[in-house]
């Protein structure tokens, strides 16, 4: 029978990440029967993989601990690699041990009733995969990624402060409602830092630089217990409104998917009256002109999701092959704008 605390240790690992050792092994023992290394050498091998194996197995099972085996001072979480990194440089510059998490899913996009169950990760995989034109590999690790951060977060070390970062849009404020919400059986204190408040800019997170992390750690506001329900009945409120859309004017507001399609539109309108001829625009041009000019945070695959949407109704005419939105042209439903 395998021992407990192995299997803890392999179930810390990716199934790609047990494959590439598996293989790994498999051709050090090809080797020793070749007659290509000795068997001390395919020994000594196997050991140096078995330490790096548990190193990075004690890292993901022990994230709050520091090499010392000491417990961190502070956990700050984000939702976006880009602040995630931007804060980690800031943290650097300071003589303490503290963590950044971050929950990168967009949290303004596709279903969320039951996030914290993995019936809910699968629904709102399912949608996403069958609505936006995602990487194979970001869709096969979404559930055990977002399984391993939301582990993270409760297994966060009693007493230990957590600061929680967000700007004025709908992903991260929803984000911060689903990490209140996991949260709920915490006494950990809680600091937030609302950047767009702080700065009267940027919309998100992610667009801030270490500098302006450092500049703004003394902004952190304690998190009040009746804050901190609010926010746990606007995830529920949220999660049993389900949308698949959510926009950010003086809170949240969940909205149906079509939100956005008129300022499409009248954006490739705009574009057509502006070209030589009128003709067909690219999709990632008529996007990009979109978010140029929009005040809010859901990515650019859900726009081009609506794009495709809009020629299945007949609203844009379409030229090219709809595997990205770099592949294809649209215009509206005259031939030409003058």
């Amino acid at each position: 029978m395998m021992n407990a605390s192995i299997k803890r240790k392999l179930e810390a690992l990716k199934e790609d990440e047990l494959r590439a050792i598996l293989l790994h092994q498999w051709s050090l023992f090809s080797y020793v029967e070749e007659g290509k290394i000795s068997e001390s050498e395919w020994l000594s091998q196997v050991k140096e993989m078995k330490n790096r194996t548990e190193q990075v197995c004690d890292e993901r099972l022990h994230p709050f601990q520091t090499e010392e085996g000491k417990t961190i001072e502070r956990v700050h979480i984000v939702f976006s690699e880009s602040a995630k990194g931007s804060l980690q440089i800031a943290l650097r510059q300071r003589e303490t041990k503290e963590e950044v998490l971050a929950l990168s899913p967009m949290f303004s996009i596709g279903p969320i009733q039951h996030l914290d169950k993995e019936e809910g990760i699968k629904k709102r995989k399912e949608w996403l995969f069958s609505h936006l034109i995602m990487d194979d590999e970001e869709c096969i690790h979404m559930e055990e990624d977002l399984l391993r951060i939301m582990d993270e977060l409760t297994s966060i070390p009693a007493n230990v402060p957590v600061t929680i970062w967000v700007g004025a849009n709908a992903h991260e404020q929803t984000g911060l409602c689903f990490v209140m919400h996991l949260l709920k059986s915490k006494t950990n204190p809680i600091d937030l830092v609302q950047v767009t408040d702080a700065l009267d800019f940027p919309l998100h997170t992610g667009e801030l630089s270490p500098d302006r992390f450092v500049s703004l750690l003394p902004s952190r506001n304690p998190v009040s217990k009746e804050s901190m329900e609010a926010y746990q009945e606007e995830w529920r409120t949220l999660s049993n409104e389900n949308t698949n859309l959510r926009i950010f004017e003086n809170g949240i507001h969940s909205t149906s998917e079509n939100h956005f399609d008129g300022v499409l539109i009248q954006s490739l309108e705009k574009l057509q009256r502006e070209s030589e001829d009128g003709d067909y625009i690219k999709a990632a041009r008529l996007i990009g002109e979109v978010l140029g000019h929009l005040s809010q945070v859901v990515g650019d695959s859900f726009f081009e999701y609506r794009v495709r949407e809009l020629v299945l109704h007949g609203e844009f005419q379409m030229r090219g092959v709809p595997r990205g939105m770099r592949y294809y042209d649209v215009k509206g439903k005259t031939q030409s704008v003058v």
